[in-house]
């Protein structure tokens, strides 16, 4: 019996993202509604709880892109994180496996996506955002 952690937690998948990013929130309250096995937990960057979360990086690299983190602990971040991230998903296991066999391709998407993210949140709908929030809200009381 494993004392001071529910039964749950020790199957849940943090997902760390920018919350000050508007396709950041959009990009992992998506993530959040295809998780039908609602494995993973959002954890904003200014979360308190970050620290405790990405203990194993520097705090250096916090901030430099998304992060999944395992249950065990193990970090996952930017695009070598996506493939994983796609093995949690249901129907996302095609995707998962395009991206493990082409990860320089997936990394230089994911840098794509970074540079640009200012310009692409520019354009999202507000009302998108709006709703991403309040996903993001109702599924970090999960924790």
């Amino acid at each position: 019996m494993t004392t001071g952690i529910h039964a749950s937690s020790m199957t849940t998948w943090r997902l760390v993202y920018d919350h000050q990013c508007d396709v950041c929130r959009v990009i992992a309250a998506a993530v959040l509604v295809a998780d039908r096995r609602e494995r993973l937990v959002p954890l904003a960057l200014g979360d308190s709880r970050t620290a405790l979360a990405l203990a194993a990086l520097p705090p250096v690299m916090w901030d430099r892109s998304w992060h999944l983190v395992a249950p065990d602990g193990r970090v996952f971040s930017a695009g070598a994180a996506v493939p994983v991230l796609c093995r949690l998903l249901p129907g996302f296991g095609g995707l998962a496996r395009l991206c493990g066999a082409a990860p320089d391709v997936t990394e230089r998407v994911y840098a794509w996506l970074v540079r640009h993210r200012t310009g692409i949140g520019r354009i999202l709908p507000k009302p998108l955002v709006v709703r991403a929030s309040i996903v993001l809200a109702e599924h970090g009381e999960r924790i």
